[in-house]
């Protein structure tokens, strides 16, 4: 008999099915919020429909003939594997947010512009950026993955190391063939600074004895962001970390606008607190992330010590 002529009793195939696994036509009755007497009804019909014996009726209870135990075992592994399937396609089908807390300007400079290979990695994934200016402190309770410099062994978080801090004074290419390098005359340039935070970085750079006044001109900025994105658009030298600057970098959208540089030795850090369960994708979220960082360290010849 061909399954559509029996479509028309799939519910009493699914009372069959209760009443087999739970040996209890009572039981499936309660399952399926009906009484007793229904399901016993509806055994015989699909018994008179299919022409097989499908229990055993006992005055101790019910047992499956050898027929409706085949017929029981089919059903059961088809609808097994019904819901595998479902799982697995709900699975892929379902968005998993995953919340970023980043610095504005690595956010701006570095993912953004990488967001559409993102997504093609991670298609399933929505991102929520929690973005930061300035220092960056402990991250939100509710962030998945920050950037930020913690010791190697922190108990607090899992750990992915993601770029060394490497710092370096970088322009737009069309500042450097106008204003030549910093190396040749500091006094011709221009300085993008980010409040007095970057001064120790410059006197390394500029001025290692002394001080920095009566040295160019400079300009001053609450924002690291907006203070880079100006040395892309040619008005002047900001420091460059390579953990935000390495794309605009590869790209030549900044260059270096002189021989010096600073390695702290201290590592910028891919971290997931453990306080919060960790979601499945998030290693991988992270491989992803560190690949592309190595990939610009090696174009840029930087991934090897100095």
């Amino acid at each position: 008999m061909a399954l559509r002529s029996i479509a028309p009793l799939a519910r009493t195939l699914f009372i069959f099915e209760a009443a087999a696994r739970t040996g209890s036509f009572s039981a499936a009755a309660r399952e399926f919020n009906v009484t007793q007497p229904s399901v016993s009804r509806s055994i015989a019909q699909l018994e008179d429909r299919l022409g097989l014996r499908l229990f055993q009726r006992t005055p101790t209870g019910i047992t499956l003939t050898a027929e409706g135990d085949e017929i029981f075992r089919t059903m059961r592994d088809s609808l097994a594997a019904i819901d595998r399937t479902v799982d697995a396609v709900r699975q892929r089908a379902a968005k998993t947010r995953i919340t970023l807390s980043f610095s504005s300007s690595f956010a701006t400079h570095w993912l953004v512009p990488r967001l559409r290979a993102f997504k093609a990695a991670f298609p399933t994934v929505e991102l929520r950026l929690d973005l930061v200016q300035g220092m960056l402190g402990q991250p939100p309770s509710d962030v998945d993955i920050a950037t930020r410099v913690v010791e190697a062994d922190d108990p607090r978080y899992h750990i992915w190391p993601f770029a060394p801090e490497i710092i370096m004074p970088v322009c737009s290419p069309a500042y450097l063939a106008e204003r030549g390098p910093l190396d040749t005359d500091p006094q011709r340039h221009v300085f993008l600074n980010l409040n007095d935070e970057h001064k120790a970085h410059w006197n390394r750079l500029l001025n290692p004895n002394g001080r920095l006044e009566g040295i160019g001109t400079w300009d001053v900025f609450s924002d690291y962001s907006v203070a880079l994105q100006a040395a892309q658009n040619g008005e002047g030298i900001a420091l460059g970390w390579v953990s935000v600057a390495s794309r605009a970098l590869c790209e030549e959208h900044l260059v270096r606008a002189g021989s010096g540089e600073i390695r702290t030795g201290r590592w910028h850090s891919l971290i997931a607190p453990k306080a919060r369960p960790l979601q499945p994708v998030v290693p991988a979220i992270c491989d992803w992330l560190i690949a592309v960082m190595r990939d610009d360290l090696e174009r840029l010849d930087l991934a090897r010590p100095a």
